[in-house]
Parts: C-alpha cells; sequence; structure tokens
C-alpha cells in the first residue's frame, strides 16, 4: 500500500498516478484525484463519472448511499478529517507550519488584510495576501487566476501555495474570511493561525444567512479556529453572548483592551495614537504601553482597520519613545481611492450595503462643496438593503445617480423599483448604463465637487442577465480624463 492508500485507508491501484487535487470538475486535469464533497446544494458525488472522463485518475467521496461499481471511485469514511494529511504529502507542503493571520467583518476585510501584508513585508517578514483581490506574493502583481472566492477552499489553498515553490519554508498569510468561507467551514481544519480578527458586524448577505443573527453567528464562528490571539470590535463584541476571550478594539471607551485615538486627520495624513491596556492574551500589563502613529490611511473607519492589522502583527517592531511613521502604507485599489493627476476629484470605492456608504459618505463631505454618488444595487441578492442604500446616498449627497452593478438574472428596472420604495427622488437620475452614468456625473460637478463611485471598486466585470461583460470604473474614469 503506497502512502495516499496509507492516509486514505483505500487500496489504490499501483497503476493510478496523482499529481493534483481538486475538489471541482472545472479544475480537474490529468493525474488529478476528485474528492467529491458535500457542497451547499448537491454531493459531488453527481459529478463523479464526469471527473473521470475530464482526466481525473480516481475519485474518493464521502457520501455512504453513493453506490457505483467502477475501480477508480472509492468510498472514505471520514474523508474530511484525511484531507489536510493528504495534500500535505501531495504538495509536499506543512500547511499548519505557516502563520495565517485571517480577518473578518461586514466591511473591511480587504483593506486590513492588505495593509496587515504590507506591515508584514516592511518588517523584513515574507508575506502573502489571500482575498478579494487575488494573491499577491510580497511586492509581486495580483494574480487573480486561482480563485473567483473572497476565501479560498483547502484545495485552493494549497495550489496557491505549491506555485510559489515555497518548499517547507513557512509563510506568513493575510487572509480574508467571508461570512460564506466561516460558514462552510472552508478552513476550519488548519491550525497555523496566529490571530483571527472580526472587524466589524452589520446587517449584509442576508439573501444566505436568511437573518440577522444568523448572520452575527457565522461571523463569531471565526473564533472556532484554532488561534491564540482573538480580535473584535467594540461594538460587535456586545451583538452576542460568548465565552470566547478575546481582545477588545475600540476608540469610543478608554478601557478598552486595545484603545486608539484619533488625533488629527485630513484628505491626506492622519496621526493616531493606540494605547495597549491589556496584553492580547488578556492578561492586564503593569505598564499600559502608548504608540504614536502617522499614516496616509484615511479616513477613520480605515484607521481601525489598520489598528486589526498592527495589532494582529504585534506591537515589538514599533517605537513607543517616537512616532512610527507608516506613510509606505497604501489601501488596495477601489478602497476610498482619490484617483490621482486628473482635474476633478473622483473617489472610486467598493462599498456595497449602506453601513458601508454611511462611513464613506459621511467621511468625505465635509472636504466638498457637494458629492455626486454613482451607484447601483446587485441583482439576486439581499432586496431589503437596496432602499436603505439608496437612502444614505440621498442623504449624503447632493445628486444620486442610480445605475447597474451585477444585476445578474434580475431586471434592472425591478431593482430600481425596491430601491426607490420610501425615498424622495427629487435629486435622483437613473442612467441604465454604468459607463454612460459616470460620464454624466463628470459633466455636473464643478470644481470644489466630488463624484463617489461606489460598489464595484478593483472590479473589471459587468454581470448581467448571465453575461459577464468587461467593465471597469478605472477605465471610464481614464477615458474621460485622458
Amino acid at each position: 500500500m503506497n502512502k495516499f492508500s496509507d492516509i486514505l485507508g483505500i487500496e489504490i491501484p499501483n497503476r493510478i498516478n496523482i499529481l493534483k487535487a481538486t475538489n471541482t470538475t472545472k479544475k480537474i486535469k490529468k493525474d488529478s484525484i476528485y474528492f467529491a464533497l458535500q457542497g451547499t446544494k448537491t454531493h459531488g458525488t453527481k459529478y463523479a463519472r464526469e471527473a473521470l472522463s475530464l482526466g481525473a485518475s480516481i475519485v474518493v467521496h464521502n457520501d455512504p448511499n453513493f453506490k457505483v461499481k467502477n475501480e477508480n471511485i472509492f468510498y472514505v469514511k471520514n474523508l474530511e478529517n484525511k484531507i489536510i494529511e493528504f495534500l500535505n504529502f501531495l504538495y509536499d507542503i506543512d500547511i499548519d507550519d505557516n502563520n495565517f493571520y485571517a480577518f473578518t467583518g461586514t466591511n473591511g476585510k480587504t483593506s486590513a488584510a492588505y495593509l496587515c501584508h504590507q506591515l508584514l513585508i516592511k518588517t523584513k517578514h515574507e508575506s502573502i495576501y489571500i482575498g478579494t483581490l487575488g494573491i499577491q506574493h510580497n511586492n509581486e502583481e495580483i494574480d487573480t487566476s486561482f480563485t473567483s472566492k473572497t476565501t479560498p477552499d483547502l484545495f485552493e489553498l494549497f495550489e496557491i501555495l505549491h506555485s510559489l515553490n515555497l518548499g517547507l519554508n513557512p509563510i506568513n498569510i493575510c487572509i480574508e474570511f467571508s461570512s460564506h468561507a466561516i460558514d462552510q467551514k472552508r478552513l476550519s481544519n488548519i491550525s497555523g493561525f496566529r490571530s483571527a480578527s472580526i472587524l466589524n458586524i452589520t446587517k449584509d448577505h442576508l439573501d444566505y444567512h436568511k437573518s440577522l443573527s444568523s448572520y452575527i453567528d457565522t461571523k463569531f464562528d471565526i473564533f472556532k479556529i484554532h488561534s491564540p490571539l482573538k480580535f473584535i470590535d467594540e461594538e460587535s463584541n456586545q451583538l452576542k453572548d460568548h465565552n470566547e476571550k478575546v481582545t477588545i478594539v475600540g476608540n469610543k471607551k478608554k478601557s478598552s483592551d486595545i484603545f486608539y485615538k484619533i488625533k488629527k486627520i485630513s484628505l491626506s495624513k492622519c496621526k493616531f495614537n493606540i494605547l495597549v491596556n491589556s496584553s492580547s492574551m488578556g492578561k492586564i500589563n503593569n505598564q499600559k504601553k502608548e504608540y504614536k502613529f502617522l499614516c496616509n490611511i484615511i479616513p477613520e473607519f480605515n484607521i481601525s482597520n489598520l489598528v486589526f492589522a498592527i495589532s494582529s502583527v504585534g506591537f515589538d517592531n514599533f517605537s513607543q519613545c517616537s512616532t512610527n511613521d507608516l506613510s509606505f502604507l497604501k489601501l488596495p485599489q477601489g478602497r476610498l481611492e482619490f484617483i490621482k493627476n486628473i482635474s476633478a476629484n473622483i473617489v472610486i470605492d467598493y462599498a456595497h450595503n449602506e453601513h458601508a456608504f454611511k462611513a464613506v459618505l459621511n467621511s468625505i463631505k465635509q472636504y466638498f462643496d457637494n458629492l455626486v454618488v454613482v451607484f447601483g444595487c446587485g441583482g439576486n441578492r439581499d432586496k431589503a438593503k437596496r432602499p436603505k442604500m439608496l437612502y444614505e446616498a440621498i442623504k449624503n449627497s447632493s445628486k444620486v445617480i442610480f445605475t447597474s452593478d451585477n444585476s445578474r438574472n434580475e431586471n434592472f428596472e425591478d431593482i430600481y423599483e425596491d430601491a426607490k420604495k420610501g425615498n424622495n427622488l427629487d435629486n435622483v437620475i437613473v442612467i441604465k448604463d454604468r459607463r454612460e452614468a459616470i460620464i454624466y456625473g463628470s459633466k455636473i460637478i464643478g470644481k470644489n465637487d466630488c463624484m463617489v463611485i461606489l460598489g464595484k471598486g478593483h472590479e473589471k466585470t459587468q454581470e448581467t442577465s448571465g453575461e459577464i461583460l468587461h467593465h471597469s470604473d478605472h477605465e471610464v474614469i481614464d477615458e474621460i480624463y485622458s
């Protein structure tokens, strides 16, 4: 019996060659092993024969009710508990030797994980960012080819690490955790987590979670992963009774374990202090520690994301005697991004729920005479948030241009019908074509105004009626102002 057989507890014929492992038929190549597992809607055994026809050399599954006579299809009891050992051996990687820094939250996951990634690189640690933007190893170009999900599954994670040829060298991995990934336990068997953070919890993704309480419970489930450091914002900590030993991060209560205060902020820079009242393990320090920071990150909610990133990597590399200059940090593309080198004030941001709208618009409207907001609502998603998004846009701007944003299989007109319920539409213009909406917005803003384009951020596609078409808010701005 070879090592693969020994791990899985089955007799794999010697003629079988295994070079790659996957749990989706979309990634099957010659000499793949296909793990047929329970999905959100169907069991992977539904695609077992297809997997073999596509080139898989073997199929293993954990469905005792799936009966089929095929010498290359095997039932493996407790398969889910054997996957990591199998993948470790296949790819010659010990996944738990790496340091994972996990971030979840309704808003801010991308920024916090990306900032954490930059902090680690600056302190001469090798790091990978994994999340909504794609994959980035140290300062290399971002790669979007591995997965379309915010949080990869276990097979995709091994594929990513294997592609980097790291061998057995441990690495730091800053990773976004979506509520879908937590609920589906995509990476729950990994024990190499260094920290897990809940940045904030507001209402979102109710099309998937069905209720706010279920969504909150799912977010708190991130603390079930094996991590010695668990950070949570002070407001989210009040949402649920729990027995977790957590470190509370906030700027409201000075007694919070990690308290931060913004001293000065403008459109270009921010000065803030962090007071560490207790260690990350919850033990009170005899002497509180205070650190001063300077950065180019704005506005206030992004400082919160940065504080979580700093807390996650730890304070050992920061000085208490002088101001720590973090001006090297940059927000990810499409996160409160002020477009540079053009003749107008344009901001592109990924905000796609009412809470993010409120935070973004409130934070920048004080610097301009008027805001013009361009946004849309996604199709086949939570309908209840649509009028709330429009409400915040109307409340915090002088003009709203309602447009398309991944209508998917819904009619744009139906989406707008939902959004306008209960809202005063005097200052709302509807332009279905997103490119035309942005062009129109550019024509009506004055010198001291700002156009804020919300919803798509870094994305380069638009999904309509089952078709995925190319669209980039950035490219439209380049077209207008080139």
